[in-house]
């Protein structure tokens, strides 16, 4: 079984609890698929808090217990360019995932594409406490997280070149102030947030083509 989350209105809660999601009714829209059907679905989420709409006091989320076999993992942040970009629309379908075969932290912005109905019995609401573990922060967090550690395992110092081009970035704009010196290859920013100046050598570019 599979666990999703999925955002209602909270005057609706009582309903759903005893009557379920019926899939015409809830679907958020008809999703083409791999392989060249097209399906309704409902969007439901693999953590909480991936969803944006997490702290509208209007909503409440429900723990659905779903059979894998029901439900494909897709990039919404693919989905969303897809509306704009026609030709990405063929990426975001060649890319989804059977949930069974999804790799958590794949995804930025992962969506659960549910192709069933979702039975009353199969709803639970979610409490404060979320009501069991969760391994991680949200989908987001964990998506970038993996990636670092790849870059990490690619190329040494990785996160020291990520913090110079930030602190560049920032200079660039005027949020901070910095010099820096390519004979003694060290750059220097002063950020009145930090109780002292933050030294950092100036990365060598031509390593990471």
């Amino acid at each position: 079984m599979a666990v999703l989350y999925f955002y209602i209105p909270a005057q609706k809660l009582e309903d759903v609890i005893d009557c379920g999601l019926k899939l015409s009714e809830w679907k958020d829209r008809n999703q083409a698929m791999p392989g060249g059907d097209v399906k309704p679905c409902i969007r439901a989420f693999l953590h909480p808090m991936d969803d944006r709409r997490h702290d509208d006091p209007t909503l409440r989320c429900i723990k659905l217990d779903i059979p894998v076999e029901y439900c494909m993992v897709g990039d919404n942040d693919l989905y969303q360019l897809g509306l704009e970009y026609p030709e990405i629309q063929k990426t975001y379908i060649d890319s989804m995932f059977p949930l069974d075969k999804y790799l958590f932290g794949s995804f930025r912005s992962p969506e659960c594409l549910v192709f069933t109905t979702v039975l009353s019995e199969q709803i639970s609401p979610l409490g404060k406490g979320l009501g069991e573990p969760i391994l991680y922060e949200n989908s987001h967090t964990l998506y970038v997280n993996n990636l670092l550690e790849q870059y990490n395992s690619r190329y040494d110092e990785i996160n020291q070149v990520l913090l110079y081009s930030f602190l560049t970035m920032q200079k660039h704009k005027g949020r901070i102030e910095g010099l820096q010196s390519e004979d003694k290859g060290l750059a220097v920013f002063y950020d009145r947030q930090m109780n002292h100046p933050i030294t950092i050598p100036i990365p060598d570019f031509n390593k990471y083509s």
